[in-house]
C-alpha cells in the first residue's frame, strides 16, 4: 500500500509506528512457533436463557504483550518509533495533558502511552499476530484525529453506592449526568475498573456520575481535575435527601483513547454519613440541578460551610457530632453562645407543627446542656441530636433549594416569631415528622 496515497496527515509517523508493529508482532510470531502459549479466559455463551452454555476461550493478547515488553522496547524498531513519537512537538503536547509537573522522558512516554496500547489493539484483533493493514490504518487515524483536532474529548467516571435513582438516569449539567449502570457493562466501559479495589464486597455499585467535555489546547488543568465536582454533588445529595451516598473511592478518566491513572476522590466524598439509601425521586430530580448550581457559584460561602460541617458530623462518633451539629446551629440561627435565642428561630422556621416547634426548642437547650457538661449520650440525648441534625439538615437543603434565605435567616425567623410574616412552607426539604413515641 503507497502510502502517499493513504488519508493521513504525517506519512512519517505512520512509517514510523507502522515498522514497529510489523516488527513487535514478528517477535510475537517467533515466540509462539518456539513453543510459547497465550493464555485464556474462559466464559460462557448461551444463545438464549435456559440455553446449554458454550464455553468460548478467548487469549489474552494483552498479557502476552505485557510479558514482552521489555524485549519488545529492545527492538531497533521500537526505538526508532519511539524517537519518531517524541519529535512531534503535537503528540508530546497531547501525551503531556493530565501529567503537569511530572518528570518524564519523552521516549518513555511514547513507548507506554503510544506504541504498547497500539500493539495491543493490533495483537487482540489477530490472534495469529499477522499484521492486518487496514486495522492498522483505521487505529492510526483514530489517534491522529485526537493529535491533530481542534479538542480533545475528556471523560470521566465514578461510581456512587448507597443511592437509587428511582426517577431514572438524571442530567445535572452541560456534560455532567447521573446514571445506572450494569456493574458488568461498566466493566466492558471501562476495563480498568476490574483491576481495582472497589472496597466492600468488591463488587462495582449500579449508579455512576459521569463527566463528558472537549478540552482545548489552552485549557488548565483544573478542567482535568472532577474530584471536586464529585465532592460538591454529594454534598447537595446528602443534604436534600440524606442517607448513606458515597463516592469512589476512584474516578477513572480517560483523555481520547488514553486511559489516565485512577484519581482518589476526597475523603468526605468517600465516607458514608448514614445507613439508609439515598433515593432520588421525581421531586427532589427536579431541584437537584438548580441546588448544585446555587452551591456551586459560592463554594466557600455560608452554605457551602454549613454543609460540610453537616457532613463531617454525620461521619463522626456521638459526643463530637452532638458539639458541631451545636455550634454549626447557634452560627446560622444567632450568635455563638446563645443557644436559647437560636432554639426559639429554629423553631419558628424549621417546625411545621406546635408539637415539633417544641421539642426542636427542648432538644436544643438539653443538647447544649450536654455540651456543657461534657455528658456521655444517652438515648435520649442520641434522639435530641438526630433531631437537630435534621434540623441542620433541612435549613441547609432548603437554602439549596431556594426556600429560605440563609443569609438573613435570623431577620426571617425574628419577624416570623413577632407575626409580622407568614412561615413559609418548605416543600421537599421540610422536616419529617421525627417526635419521639
Amino acid at each position: 500500500m503507497d502510502q502517499l496515497q493513504l488519508p493521513i496527515r504525517n506519512p512519517g509517523l505512520y512509517s514510523g509506528l507502522r515498522a514497529f508493529v510489523a516488527a513487535a508482532l514478528e517477535l510475537l510470531r517467533d515466540d509462539v512457533a518456539a513453543g510459547a502459549e497465550p493464555s485464556f479466559s474462559v466464559g460462557v455463551h448461551r444463545d438464549a436463557p435456559g440455553a446449554p452454555g458454550l464455553y468460548e476461550f478467548q487469549p489474552l493478547a494483552a498479557r502476552f504483550v505485557l510479558e514482552r515488553a521489555r524485549r519488545i522496547a529492545e527492538l531497533p524498531a521500537t526505538e526508532e518509533a519511539a524517537w519518531t513519537v517524541a519529535s512531534d512537538p503535537a503528540v508530546m503536547a497531547f501525551l503531556r495533558a493530565g501529567t503537569a509537573g511530572q518528570l518524564v522522558e519523552p521516549e518513555q512516554v511514547a513507548r507506554d502511552e503510544v506504541l504498547l496500547p497500539l500493539l495491543t489493539t493490533m495483537a487482540e484483533l489477530n490472534p495469529g499476530f499477522e499484521l492486518d493493514e487496514d486495522a492498522l490504518l483505521q487505529a492510526y487515524l483514530r489517534l491522529e484525529s485526537s493529535l491533530y483536532g481542534d479538542g480533545r474529548r475528556y471523560a470521566a467516571a465514578v461510581p456512587i453506592a448507597g443511592l437509587r435513582l428511582a426517577a431514572g438516569d438524571l442530567l445535572l449539567a452541560d456534560g455532567v449526568r447521573l446514571r445506572s449502570v450494569d456493574p458488568e457493562l461498566f466493566r466492558l466501559e471501562w476495563p480498568e475498573a476490574a483491576q481495582l479495589n472497589w472496597g466492600g464486597d468488591g463488587g462495582l455499585p449500579g449508579v455512576v456520575l459521569e463527566f463528558e467535555r472537549l478540552v482545548g489546547e489552552h485549557d488548565s488543568q483544573a478542567a482535568l481535575d472532577p474530584v471536586p465536582a464529585v465532592e460538591q454533588f454529594l454534598s447537595v445529595v446528602r443534604t436534600v435527601v440524606a442517607g448513606a451516598a458515597h463516592a469512589g473511592p476512584y474516578v477513572l478518566e480517560r483523555l481520547d483513547f488514553r486511559t489516565l491513572a485512577p484519581r482518589p476522590v476526597s475523603p468526605l466524598a468517600a465516607v458514608r454519613c448514614g445507613s439508609v439509601t439515598s433515593v432520588i425521586d421525581p421531586t427532589v430530580a427536579s431541584v437537584l440541578p438548580g441546588a448544585l448550581r446555587r452551591l456551586a457559584k459560592d463554594p466557600h460561602g455560608v452554605l457551602a460551610r454549613g454543609i460540610e460541617r453537616y457532613q463531617v458530623a454525620m461521619g463522626m462518633g456521638d459526643a463530637s457530632s452532638l458539639r458541631l451539629v451545636l455550634d454549626a446551629l447557634t452560627d446560622l440561627y444567632a450568635a455563638e453562645g446563645e443557644h436559647a435565642a437560636a432554639a426559639l428561630r429554629i423553631a419558628a422556621v424549621v417546625g411545621p407543627s406546635l408539637a415539633e416547634r417544641r421539642q426542636l426548642a427542648d432538644a436544643m437547650r438539653l443538647v447544649a446542656v450536654a455540651v456543657r457538661e461534657g455528658r456521655l449520650p444517652d438515648e435520649q440525648l442520641r434522639q435530641a441530636g438526630r433531631l437537630l441534625a435534621a434540623a441542620l439538615r433541612t435549613t441547609l437543603a432548603a437554602a439549596l433549594v431556594g426556600d429560605l434565605p440563609l443569609t438573613h435567616v435570623q431577620a426571617y425567623a425574628d419577624g416570623i416569631l413577632l407575626g409580622e410574616r407568614e412561615r413559609r412552607q418548605l416543600g421537599v426539604t421540610a422536616l419529617r415528622p421525627v417526635l419521639q413515641t
